[in-house]
């Protein structure tokens, strides 16, 4: 990648998280959630943190009227603790 390729794709990145993105403020109260799942469903940090993160927006988007999200993860683990937190998930690996 030449520097002017990756300039490009940082503006480009800068744009869509400015104006595409739902920027999710990680709280202590987000945190404690994520800990939460961790032990409950024997999650890595990042991926509880993600299902924490994922329940947060989505209580927020039904409060204001809007479909519940649906959860596109490849990993095993992450889907079936969203699932039994009540997510529908999809896996990409299961369209080839």
């Amino acid at each position: 990648m030449t520097q002017t390729d990756a300039d490009d794709a940082l503006k480009l990145f800068q744009h869509d998280l400015t104006n595409n993105y739902f920027v999710i403020e990680v709280t202590t109260k987000l945190l404690n959630e994520a800990m939460r799942f961790a032990t409950k469903y024997a999650l890595r940090g990042y991926d509880a943190v993600q299902v924490a993160s994922a329940i947060e927006t989505n209580n927020e988007r039904i409060a204001q009227g809007l479909s519940p999200l649906i959860l596109i993860s490849a990993d095993i683990e992450l889907n079936n603790a969203a699932k039994l937190e009540g997510f529908a998930i999809e896996n990409p690996n299961n369209y080839p």
